[in-house]
């Protein structure tokens, strides 16, 4: 008897000293998850109104851009003395443009020439008579750049609510000619402001930095929103911080909030004087946090009573059970995280409780991108320190309540609890941004990227195995991509690792065998079409006698590390044929492109000159290509690796130039030769008015340092003929010539015939 007593006593304390402690632990959790909720939210808007001002610009860049073009074409057309001959220009234009209602024409004066609004014939509306009107179109007529988005008026041609969009073309003195105006009406659905994903309560738009309304949804009264200062909660947080590039609106209180209580955040557009804004009630993380902690809270209160002394013994266990899992033999000796084994029990325990919550949870696969690189440069001591200071990175880029561990080498695996696909989503996106600068590591500055797989329990597998094969899976799809990207797991990736494992495999054997060809493609004089050198490009010829472009086996050799011994190769072979072609063409010089991996490589200022010595080639016949991003992925290092190969006399070509993020300081300090543009670029010149004035920018910053600039992929004569005016001296392309063997490229060469027709470049943007 005395041993049941004592025994109900214990019991009788086991629950009160539950209810007591379950109703603190409820308190905090309700306070803790809405600080969460309300961080979440914050975050969410902060990201949402980024897109939506990053889309915003591109709206307008992608009008307002579009109509230089359609501005010298009209002046074609002579628009001033026969307006109605453009209107179907203008009328494709706005085909073009949905969201474009109507297109018209001004003389300077603001009288308007067409109206796409009117019929042909009819009497256009004279806003000369309308002194507001005109004198906003007179100071966007004076407007010097590219175009001009006006405030909101109410157009009197469509009869609604409108912006315009405005380009002015003007003379060679810079005189206005005439203005191009494109209206945006902002009372229809289907515009820009209604293809972003927000609650239901949101309100999103365009603020000017003068403080008026340029676009804003939804709207009840228009007249009351557009034409006057606004004053709602987000005009007056954006007025009160004047300049600000981004930035918070706090609501109101936690448990009570009117119509003027707003959460919202800002960002400021990166080419226009507007920010972008979305806003929800005072009352949404409220509400939020509600509807996901109601179902929690009443489950508590139903089944406290019959699980309480069971929630005691299972408190003790589970508390056993974490003193376990933190103990040595499941901690990582290097950074201290949970290695493998605490992860695997990890992952099991939050399966088992997302299947009892019917909830999903997440799991991350994270991969250092080229860490081998790191340890062959600077040694394991300092991969050891790197190690750690990712660790870090990634612990303070996940959310309270996930659980990050050390696989093992440059492995990491986050499980993230009751998270979906989109909130993982966010999260990778997050430790992707937060790797974007560098890592203090000792003395030294060093930057990675991670590669990173996502795996969402159930969809992609119901059991640790398989949820870690699927993440390690989407995690080569993402090193796939280009490395530096998350992918989320889908069926088809597990047969695409399946071809890229058996590729490899066959990648191997072929580069035991040397079951390689190269082909050369010519590089041409933009002034005479003569060619002048080429570029020799690798093929792979298969068992079966099939030739395997790069595009499918260059990315396979780089992750795999074969890229350096593909490298060799090449360099050996090419170095051979130029000693075979020194007399027949002394002066021919061949490009062969280096990888990151290979360029990185300890040993190849060695490996060169070995083979420049056994081959006997004239190192100036040989160009190394590495691309700006390589370049500057160690700067100090890269330059002094380059500083060697001129030493040696072989030339240096900067690839890709202007697609990666290279600063005028260090361009200047490269010792390169040439600079090659970016097809991508190249391919829009004649077309883009922003191509070309990259283009432009490249050759004369070219000029300026004194290097010979080379034009890659021209695929058509307009792009040749547009690279010779602009001033490029060399260029390469399929138009231009294709890849051929070494027999067809010596016998272009030494003809020495152009192999385009060159007519004379009528002037030269670049001198």
């Amino acid at each position: 008897m005395e041993f049941q007593n004592s025994f109900a006593g214990l019991l009788r304390k086991a629950v009160v000293s539950v209810l007591i402690a379950g109703t603190l632990v409820l308190v905090a959790y309700g306070g803790y998850s809405r600080q969460r909720e309300e961080l979440e939210v914050r975050e969410n808007l902060g990201i949402l109104s980024s897109f939506l001002a990053s889309a915003s610009q591109s709206f307008f860049d992608n009008i307002g851009n579009g109509m230089g073009p359609l501005g010298r074409l009209l002046e074609q057309r002579d628009v001033l003395h026969h307006p109605e001959r453009v209107r179907p220009h203008l009328l494709e234009f706005r085909e073009r443009y949905p969201e474009v209602t109507a297109m018209a024409v001004f003389e300077p004066d603001g009288r308007m020439l067409v109206n796409t609004a009117v019929k042909t014939g009819g009497a256009l509306p004279d806003f000369r008579k309308d002194p507001p009107y005109l004198s906003q179109l007179l100071r966007d007529m004076a407007n010097p750049g590219a175009y001009v988005v006006s405030p909101p008026e109410f157009g009197k041609a469509i009869q609604r609510w409108r912006f315009t969009i405005r380009h002015v073309v003007r003379d060679r003195q810079g005189h206005p000619l005439f203005l191009v105006q494109a209206a945006i009406p902002l009372e229809r659905d289907g515009t820009f402001l209604h293809r972003l994903p927000v609650p239901a309560s949101s309100h999103i738009g365009l603020l000017r930095g003068d403080g008026h309304e340029q676009a804003r949804w939804p709207v009840a009264d228009a007249n009351a929103v557009y034409g006057r200062a606004a004053g709602n909660p987000m005009a007056r947080t954006i007025r009160a911080k004047p300049g600000q590039e981004s930035g918070f609106l706090d609501g109101g209180a936690m448990w009570f909030s009117n119509a003027d209580d707003r959460i919202g955040a800002f960002t400021r557009l990166a080419g226009l004087d507007m920010y972008a804004y979305v806003s929800v009630p005072g009352d949404y993380v409220w509400q939020r946090w509600w509807r996901q902690n109601t179902p929690v809270y009443s489950a508590f209160a139903i089944f406290f009573g019959i699980f309480s002394v069971i929630a005691f013994w299972v408190g003790r266990r589970e508390r056993s059970h974490s003193l376990e899992l933190v103990s040595q033999a499941r901690r990582d000796s290097l950074t201290g995280l949970p290695n493998r084994l605490a992860a695997e029990e990890t992952l099991a325990w939050c399966i088992r409780m997302a299947r009892a919550m019917r909830q999903r949870c997440a799991v991350l696969f994270v991969d250092i991108d080229r860490f081998k690189d790191v340890n062959d440069s600077y040694g394991h001591d300092v991969g050891d320190l790197l190690l750690k200071e990712v660790a870090k990175v990634i612990q303070g880029g996940l959310r309270e309540g996930s659980f990050l561990s050390r696989l093992g080498g440059d492995e990491f695996l986050a499980i993230l609890p009751a998270c979906d696909q989109d909130t993982a989503a966010l999260i990778s996106q997050r430790l992707l941004d937060l790797f974007q600068g560098s890592l203090h590591v000792g003395e030294r500055q060093l930057a990675v990227t991670p590669s990173i797989g996502v795996a969402i329990f159930p969809e992609h597998g119901e059991d640790i195995g398989t949820l870690l094969k699927h993440a390690d899976t989407a995690m080569y799809e993402a090193k796939r991509q280009g490395r530096n990207a998350f992918s989320l797991y889908m069926d088809q990736l597990g047969e695409r690792v399946r071809h890229r494992v058996h590729m490899e495999q066959e990648l191997r054997e072929a580069i035991k065998q040397g079951s390689f060809i190269l082909d050369y493609q010519p590089v041409v004089d933009m002034g005479t079409g003569k060619p002048v050198g080429g570029e020799a490009l690798v093929r792979w010829v298969d068992r079966d006698g099939r030739v395997i472009p790069p595009s499918e086996f260059i990315d396979i050799a780089e992750d795999s590390g074969l890229i350096c011994q593909l490298g060799e190769w090449v360099l050996r072979s090419l170095c051979a044929q130029l000693a075979d072609w020194k007399k027949a063409a002394p002066d021919l010089w061949i490009a062969m492109n280096v990888s990151p991996r290979q360029f990185q490589d300890r040993k190849f200022i060695a490996n060169i000159e070995d083979i420049l010595r056994e081959t006997g080639t004239d190192a100036s016949r040989l160009v190394v290509e590495i691309t700006e991003t390589t370049a500057m992925e160690n700067p100090e290092m890269s330059l002094a690796t380059m500083e060697r190969l001129r030493a040696m006399g072989i030339r240096i070509a900067i690839d890709d130039f202007g697609t990666g993020y290279s600063s005028l300081s260090y361009l200047k300090r490269i010792p390169s030769d040439k600079i090659k543009i970016d097809k991508s670029f190249v391919s829009g010149i004649d077309i883009n008015a922003h191509d070309t004035g990259i283009v432009q920018t490249i050759l004369a910053m070219t000029a300026m340092l004194q290097k010979a600039a080379v034009a890659e992929g021209i695929e058509t004569e307009a792009q040749f003929n547009a690279l010779r005016e602009l001033g490029c001296e060399y260029g390469q392309g399929y138009w231009i010539g294709r890849p051929v063997p070494p027999d067809r490229f010596l016998s272009l060469v030494t003809r020495n015939e152009p192999l385009v027709a060159c007519v004379p470049a009528r002037s030269s943007a670049v001198g």
